[in-house]
C-alpha cells in the first residue's frame, strides 16, 4: 500500500525519529563518519611508509599520490570527491540533527519504491515528503515461475508466503494484489525513485520492476534508481537499512535515470529468474550485465542456491555446516550472525528465511544438524552438527540422495521425487 511520508511524519511526531546509527560503537555495520583531518593523517602516514620502504618506486611518491590512494580505497575517483563527500555528510548530519531538514523531493510528485520498509523511517527523519511503496515479496525464496497471467503469479506467491498460515492466504493475496495495483499507478507520478542495493534479494526485485517499467505506458515521466554495494565509512555493508537518516540525503544526489539498456537487462534477468532451467541465468552471469554490474553478481549468488555437485547442498546450507564445524555448537542467533557478517559472500537473507534453512536441515529424514528448541523464539535454538552434517562437509554423502527435497530457486523446481535435478 502506498503511504505518504508526510502523513507518516505526523504520526511519528510524538516518537523519536531514527536520526543516528542503529549499531553500537565497534560494530562493523555501523557508519563511522569520515573526518577530513583523519584522512589527511592517514595519507601522511601512508606516504611515510612508502618513503621508508625498500621500493625505490614508492619512495618517489608524493602526498597527492597518497591522498589519491586513500580516496580510491573509499571508492572515490579522487581526493577532491572524498573531500566533497565529507563536507556533504557534515552538512546533512547537522541538518537532520536540527530536526527541520528541507524536503529534497518537494518540487515534484514523487514515489519512492523499496523492497522493504527498512529505510522508511530514515526517509521521514531526512525530510522526504513524497509517497512510499514497499514491494516486500522476497523472490529469493519460494517459487517464482513463468505464468500465463499476473493473477496466476500472485496466487503462486501468495500460496508460498502463507504456507505457515500466518498471515492467511486471502490476506496475502489481497496485499500482493494491492502492491501490483499500486505499481500500475506509478505512471501518474512526476518521478519515481527506486532504492536498491547489490544483493540478490534486491536485484531480483529490481529486475521485476525494470521489466514492469519496460512498458513505456506504465512509466512515469522520470524513473531513477540507486543501486549501491558500499557506503564510505561502513566496513560491512549489507544494505541501505543500516544507514542513518543523513545518508539518505547524500544518496539522493547519486540517483541516475534508468537507461534503455538497463530496462533491457531487467527484462532479460527477470525472464531468466523465472525460467525452469538455469541456462539463461548462467548466460547472464558469464556474459555479464555491464550497465547494471550488480545484477550479474547477484544472479550468480542466486544460482548458488541450487544444489551443489559435490554434496547436494546449496551454498547457504554448506556455509551453515562449515560455521558449526569451525565454531562448534551455537545458538541460532550467533550462528546467523556468523553466517551474515563473516561467511556469506553476498548477504541477501533475513533471519526469518534463515530459520527456515535451519528447520529444513534439521527436520529431514537424515538431518545435517540437530536443534534443541529451547522455547518458541528461534534465536534461542541451540544448533550443532550431526554425523550426517560432517559427512556432507567431507563430500562423502549427498543430501539429495539421502532425503526427499521439494523446493524452488526462482522458476527452477527442485523435487527429488520427479527425477532430474539441476546442480551447479
Amino acid at each position: 500500500m502506498i503511504q505518504s511520508l508526510t502523513t507518516l511524519r505526523a504520526q511519528l511526531l510524538n516518537q523519536p525519529l531514527q536520526k543516528f546509527s542503529k549499531f553500537d560503537d565497534g560494530d562493523p555495520r555501523r557508519l563511522n563518519h569520515l573526518s577530513l583531518e583523519q584522512q589527511k593523517k592517514c595519507a601522511k602516514e601512508l606516504l611515510k611508509r612508502w618513503h621508508s620502504s625498500d621500493d625505490a618506486h614508492q619512495r618517489r611518491f608524493k602526498l597527492s599520490d597518497a591522498q589519491h590512494t586513500i580516496a580510491r580505497e573509499y571508492a572515490f575517483k579522487n581526493w577532491s570527491q572524498l573531500k566533497i563527500h565529507i563536507e556533504q555528510e557534515r552538512i546533512a548530519r547537522k541538518t537532520v540533527a536540527q530536526g527541520k531538514p528541507s524536503a529534497l523531493d518537494e518540487k515534484q510528485r514523487t514515489l519512492h519504491i523499496r523492497c522493504g520498509n527498512d529505510i522508511q523511517h530514515a526517509l521521514v527523519a531526512a525530510g522526504f515528503v513524497g509517497d512510499f511503496l514497499n514491494v516486500p515479496d522476497p523472490y529469493v525464496h519460494g517459487p517464482v515461475p513463468e505464468t500465463a497471467t499476473r493473477e496466476e503469479f500472485i496466487r503462486v506467491r501468495a500460496k508460498y508466503l502463507s504456507t505457515d498460515h500466518s498471515p492467511p492466504y486471502k490476506q496475502v493475496l489481497q496485499d500482493l494484489g494491492q502492491i501490483f495495483a499500486d505499481l500500475d499507478t506509478a505512471h501518474n507520478y512526476s518521478a519515481v525513485y527506486m532504492w536498491f542495493e547489490h544483493d540478490s534479494h534486491d536485484q531480483l526485485m529490481l529486475a521485476s520492476l525494470l521489466d514492469h517499467f519496460n512498458d513505456a505506458s506504465k512509466r512515469p515521466a522520470t524513473l531513477k534508481m540507486i543501486n549501491i554495494s558500499h557506503y564510505p565509512g561502513v566496513n560491512i555493508f549489507n544494505g541501505l537499512g543500516q544507514l542513518p537518516a543523513e545518508s539518505m540525503r547524500i544518496l539522493w544526489q547519486q540517483f541516475e535515470e534508468v537507461t534503455p539498456k538497463q530496462y533491457a537487462i531487467g527484462r532479460q534477468a527477470w525472464a531468466a529468474v523465472r525460467s525452469s532451467t538455469p541456462a539463461a541465468l548462467q548466460t547472464l552471469v558469464v556474459t555479464g550485465t555491464p550497465d547494471i554490474p550488480t545484477m550479474a553478481i547477484a544472479l550468480d549468488r542466486h544460482l548458488k542456491q541450487l544444489p551443489s555437485q559435490r554434496n547436494g547442498l546449496n551454498l547457504t546450507e554448506n556455509l551453515t555446516l562449515q560455521i558449526l564445524a569451525d565454531k562448534g555448537p551455537l545458538n541460532a542467533a550467533r550462528l546467523f550472525g556468523w553466517y551474515t557478517n563473516h561467511y556469506e559472500p553476498l548477504t541477501f537473507m533475513g533471519d526469518t528465511g534463515y530459520w527456515h534453512t535451519l528447520t529444513d536441515l534439521s527436520q529431514a529424514m537424515y538431518p545435517a544438524i540437530r536443534m534443541d528448541k529451547q522455547g518458541d523464539e528461534p534465536k534461542t535454538w541451540y544448533v550443532e552438527l550431526t554425523d550426517v552434517g560432517q559427512g556432507l562437509l567431507a563430500n562423502k554423502l549427498d543430501w539429495l540422495e539421502m532425503n526427499s527435497i521439494d523446493r524452488w530457486v526462482g522458476g527452477i523446481h527442485i523435487n527429488t521425487r520427479q527425477g532430474a535435478i539441476f546442480r551447479i
